[in-house]
């Protein structure tokens, strides 16, 4: 077997090395090479560079290593001074007498050079100066502007089909319809009616119906600023019975022009002679004018024009219950300059008091109203009444 300390061969059982005397009793096999070794420092060395940067480390378990230590000359005692040790020469006899000057028991075992320890103080950890981050400052946030919803008036209401459009405004005694047709969509209204005594004076039936036919053929003649209602036949219950009395009354024997608030009497006048009940029970007592009323109040038309019959090459005669009224004078002269018809209060011209005539209440309302008498009671006499016509359109445009 082999010392520990300095790899010198010794006897098997012997207590101490010869070369160092280093203690042996427990010595077995001689210890493994220094590659063991190695692979240890190597294991000790990653685990160093893990932990502290291997800087240090590399250095120190890298540096070269003496594999065996040196022999000493000289045991240390326990007091710090040498002592020689002298070795006798063996003799060739069998069994081999070692002979000492001195007892080979040392005081104190010697131990070869020991490797330094090294020392490793880590570094001092340096504990990062937090510098605090300042709160962010909210923004402030923008308030959205209030929803402004208009007031009603000012929510645009939706256009009207400028038409033709089929009216029914009412109904006669018989409960035949009374009918008109609307053109135009503009703002300022004008209403004509045809047949107020149509078995009287049929032409103004006819008169009515033309109107209505030219109008379908030429939209683009009504202004835009105009919607005007032709009222077909006031009075459908009427017999036909042109001139004539009978003509001119309702299926309950009232003339539908002696039936309104002014200057009403039941027993009205006709052509100077009283006749009995022929202005009704009261004012608007017939279910036709009671249409009319409510269907020219409802619209407030800028002007009612009458057709009825007759005079002479025609007559435009002006509303008036009491008392001029200037805005129907003005449109009787429009259309009657442009008809060729004579202007004048039918009133003045007949010498007699008219008893709960249409035009003249319409005026006592505020309402410019004509009364427009045809030439014949049959015939229509278009071409001047178209031009009438047209003439009031540009007197309310202006």
């Amino acid at each position: 077997m082999f010392c520990p300390n300095c790899g010198h061969q010794v006897a098997e059982g012997a207590a101490f090395c010869g070369q160092c005397g280093r203690q042996i009793e427990q010595i077995g096999a001689r210890p493994k090479p220094a590659r063991r070794r190695g692979l240890l420092a190597l294991v000790v060395y990653l685990l160093l560079v893990l932990l502290l940067g291997g800087a240090v480390a590399g250095y120190v378990l890298l540096r070269p290593q003496n594999e065996r230590a040196t022999t000493p000359q000289n045991v240390v005692s326990d007091r710090g001074d040498a002592e020689s040790t002298a070795v006798t020469t063996l003799p060739p006899s069998p069994t081999p007498t070692i002979t000492t000057t001195a007892l080979l028991t040392p005081t104190a075992t010697a131990s070869p050079t020991p490797r330094p320890i090294l020392t490793i103080t880590p570094e001092p950890t340096h504990t990062p100066t937090l510098t605090p981050t300042p709160t962010p400052t909210a923004s402030p946030t923008r308030t959205p502007p209030p929803t402004i919803t208009p007031p009603p008036s000012l929510t645009p209401t939706p256009t009207i089909d400028p038409g033709p459009e089929n009216l029914v405004i009412g109904h006669s005694v018989n409960g035949k319809p009374i009918e008109a047709v609307r053109f135009g969509n503009g703002p300022q209204t004008i209403i004509f009616i045809g047949g107020l005594h149509a078995g009287f004076a049929p032409g103004t039936v006819t008169l009515a119906q033309q109107t209505v036919a030219h109008f379908e053929q030429n939209p683009a003649a009504i202004p835009p600023n105009l919607t005007i209602y032709v009222i077909l036949s006031a009075n459908p219950d009427s017999p036909n019975a042109p001139g004539q009395l009978n003509g001119r009354l309702n299926a309950n024997r009232v003339d539908l022009n002696r039936n309104w608030d002014c200057n009403w009497l039941s027993d009205a006048r006709w052509r100077g002679n009283v006749v009995p009940g022929s202005g009704g029970s009261a004012p608007f007592s017939e279910p036709e004018t009671q249409s009319l009323r409510d269907f020219i109040l409802e619209k407030n038309p800028a002007a009612v024009i009458f057709w009825e019959a007759r005079v002479d090459n025609g007559l435009v005669s002006p509303g008036n219950c009491g008392a001029r009224h200037q805005p129907s004078e003005s449109l009787a002269t429009a259309y009657g300059a442009a008809a060729g018809y004579s202007v004048a209060d039918f009133e003045d011209v007949t010498g007699q008091v008219l008893n709960g005539d249409g035009a003249n209440w319409l005026v006592q309302q505020g309402i410019p109203a004509i009364a427009i008498l045809l030439p014949q009671y049959s015939s229509m006499d278009w071409a001047h009444n178209l031009a009438g016509i047209l003439a009031v359109f540009q007197h309310d445009v202006e």
